[in-house]
């Protein structure tokens, strides 16, 4: 008898289906035969984890530590793994799972794994797999793997006909291992080092403050951006435009010097309205717009957020829930190539996109699926550039009943599929200068003289309003057609502005930019090496980005996401980069050597050995680092900079995380930082306490989801002889005006 076990129930029931598994037990499938390859004929059961089943035992890896900064750090050898517990608890459901597994593992003559296509899936199966060992030698059975970026029934049978011995992917297994103990010894000791340091400085209530080997330079990234963009100082300066004509059509143009004076700009502005102006040179030039490659995971996630303003977990979410209904292929995917093989299916997926309810996407599909093979843009097909999976693909079943989220996550993975393989779009940049009263003057066009992929779409999808502005980029140049022009035109100026602009900071991030952000890092290093390296690296892996920055925003509270689309950091977040923006948990370029160094040992070109002891090394230097801070080194203390006063006894108030201290023991004022699901600014707790109210705050949330802005006003009460400070909203000058307010319904 020969077990599978599958990453998740629902791989589990594809796999039953195909083996003919069809007797359904708790836990397991049985009653099936494998029905080929080297296992051919074989009975076979069905099982699987309910991905990470288990995972590294801190308790049992720290037991000596007691939690003292002269124990940090701690360096388990061997890391102790536990179930998984969900909020702090061991989960019946898990165990169970656990111990179906390992009867089943006793009880076979061979095992296939099953997992997921990558190094997590590999590493989820192979804790499993060890965990029952330990427990029962009896489940040492030999181990094949099944590997596969598709779900559909071709691709299985196809995978289950050519599984591989299981330690032909040991080095895949030993660099998922290596990062998830990386990550455990980087964060644990960084983390408890930082709280405990400040603990005793700060002599207060404890605060957590987090770090860890991924999510720190993601902190580091948004917070250098965010500071940047805050101190940066706007030059102004002028410059001036024509409006001019030329065989009865209408244009502009552009004065190419920027000046640093109105007067200056001006002056030429007022004599250009009595001069002619003349055209010096045209010069037309073909530009090749490439086809945009496949998305991968990060890229899909960028367009979702740019086009739709979903979060990347939201995106992966959605695209695993088509991935499981055979949709689409695997999705996290850190590729944007595909095979050749794989791009021999390409016509039977363009014939299920002639399918779609969307008609642009059926238009596009229509015309590439009369067209031959030999003729489809192969610039996405390299068999080198493809490690674990492929670039996303739909599949060839038809989707149904979609929800609106759903749609819009499979037509962009349909619509980047049509333009991949279409032909380039070919243009025509006409760029013409221009001299006016002694100063030149420019205008350029672009025409488009051949389509290609651009005809997919024709315009852009619906949006949020922030996918025109990329980083860094000047969008003030306003788009026109220009006529026919020659060396030598003389045309009259019609008239003349003066335009005053100011320089731009780099723009904060959105979720879009900072993806890219993530997915480039050490693009601009000034070490070429490590430019060179890292190139399409970047820090974390595809399949974790998403998480890291859900934890990052939604447990850790360090970013937040404002309207419009804005990163921004907390004040927490801030307060953790000033401490540790100068070391080398936070270096963008550290993270990204080790996500090399993983890499190679997935490739087998690096011992993990090197790497761990490596890590070993950084984390003790990171935690002496840690242990020598000094709360002077970053934490925000503004409150007591600012030197905020009792309104009780006069005395310094100290503002923590979630609240604010009298500093005065017999009097112990006591105000709680958070009111309706918003935390209040120091600022704000400074207005309160000391003039008994605060100005307006928007974005309080009632118990009822509604969103409302109001002042808050200073209400003092005593209990227990320890005094109070509660807030009460008040909506004077606020409009509407509202006589009285909810606090279930948020209504005024």
């Amino acid at each position: 008898m020969v077990v599978l076990i599958a990453e998740k129930p629902k791989m589990g029931a594809e796999l039953a289906r195909i083996t003919g598994c069809r007797e359904r037990n708790d836990g397991y499938y049985k009653g099936g035969y494998i029905p080929s390859g080297p296992l051919a004929g074989k009975e076979c059961y069905v099982t699987w984890t309910i991905g990470h089943l288990l995972q590294i035992d801190q308790d049992a890896n720290t037991a000596a530590l007691h939690w003292k900064l002269d124990n940090l750090p701690v360096m388990p050898d061997p890391f102790l793994l536990k179930p998984r517990q969900k909020d702090g608890k061991d989960d019946p459901g898990y165990i169970k799972q656990l111990r179906v597994i390992e009867t089943l593992f006793s009880k076979c003559e061979a095992i296939i794994n099953c997992g997921d296509a990558g190094r997590e899936g590999e590493l989820i199966q192979r804790y499993v797999l060890q965990w029952c060992i330990n427990n029962n030698p009896k489940c040492n059975k030999p181990v094949w793997r099944l590997w596969t970026s598709s779900m559909t029934d071709e691709a299985l049978k196809k995978a289950l006909s050519n599984i591989r011995p299981g330690n032909e992917y040991d080095n895949l297994y030993q660099a998922g291992k290596s990062r998830s103990e990386a990550d455990w010894l980087v964060g644990i000791n960084a983390t408890e080092a930082l709280t405990l340091t400040l603990q005793e400085q700060l002599k207060g209530e404890k605060r957590v403050f987090s770090l860890g080997r991924v999510q720190t330079p993601i902190l580091a990234l948004v917070c250098s951006r965010y500071l940047e963009n805050q101190t940066f100082k706007p030059e102004p300066f002028w410059t001036v435009k024509l409006h001019t004509e030329s065989k009865g059509q209408n244009f502009t143009v552009t004065s190419i010097k920027r000046f640093g004076t109105f007067a200056e700009a001006n002056s030429l502005s007022t004599h250009c309205t009595v001069s002619m102006l003349t055209v010096d040179s045209v010069e037309k030039k073909p530009k090749t717009l490439k086809a945009p490659l496949l998305h991968d995971i990060t890229s899909l996630q960028q367009e979702a957020s740019r086009c739709y303003g979903l979060d990347p977990d939201e995106t992966l979410r959605i695209l695993q829930k088509l991935y499981e209904d055979k949709l689409v292929t695997y999705p996290r995917t850190g590729s944007q190539y595909i095979t050749q093989d794989v791009f021999h299916t390409i016509p039977k997926r363009m014939m299920t996109l002639t399918q779609s309810s969307n008609p642009k996407i059926k238009t596009a599909a229509l015309r590439l699926s009369q067209t031959s093979l030999g003729e489809l843009n192969k610039n996405t097909v390299h068999d080198d550039r493809v490690t674990d999976h492929h670039a996303l693909l739909v599949e060839t079943t038809i989707p149904t009943n979609l929800t609106g989220k759903e749609e819009k996550v499979y037509n962009l993975v349909a619509i980047r599929m049509l333009e991949a393989f279409c032909a380039p779009c070919e243009c025509e940049v006409l760029s013409v200068r221009f001299t006016c009263a002694s100063e030149g003057f420019a205008a350029s066009s672009t025409k488009t003289l051949k389509p290609g992929w651009k005809a997919v779409l024709g315009e852009p999808l619906e949006s949020t309003g922030n996918e025109k502005k990329k980083d860094g980029e000047d969008n003030e140049q306003e788009e026109q057609k220009l006529p026919e022009l020659s060396a030598g035109d003389i045309l009259p100026v019609k008239n003349a502005q003066t335009i005053e602009g100011k320089t731009k900071p780099k723009p904060i991030y959105t979720m879009d930019t900072l993806l890219q952000a993530i997915k480039t890092a050490g693009k601009e290093s000034e070490d070429e090496d490590i430019k060179t390296a890292m190139k399409g690296i970047g820090i974390g892996t595809p399949a974790t980005r998403d998480s890291i920055i859900k934890s990052l925003k939604d447990v850790r509270h360090f970013i937040k996401k404002e309207k419009g689309e804005k990163i921004l950091p907390t004040e927490m977040g801030l307060e953790v980069y000033n401490l540790v923006k100068d070391m080398a948990i936070a270096n963008v370029e550290m993270t990204g050597r080790w996500e090399i160094a993983l890499n190679m040992i997935a490739e087998g070109k690096m011992p993990p050995e090197k790497f761990n002891d490596n890590i070993r090394l950084f984390t003790r230097q990171i935690t002496e680092q840690i242990k020598n801070l000094s709360v002077s080194d970053g934490i925000n203390n503004a409150a007591e900079a600012e030197n905020i006063k009792c309104p009780c006894c006069g005395r310094t108030v100290k503002v923590w995380d979630k609240n604010a201290k009298c500093t005065n023991p017999e009097c112990g004022l006591y105000l709680n930082r958070y009111w309706c699901e918003k935390r209040l600014s120091e600022p704000a707790i400074k207005n309160l306490l000391e003039n008994g109210k605060t100005g307006l705050i928007r974005g309080f949330k009632s118990k009822a989801g509604k969103t409302f802005d109001a002042r808050l006003k200073l209400i003092i009460t005593e209990k227990e002889s320890r005094k109070y400070a509660n807030v009460e909203p008040f909506f004077d000058d606020v409009k509407p005006k509202y006589k009285k307010y909810d606090s279930k319904s948020g209504k005024k």
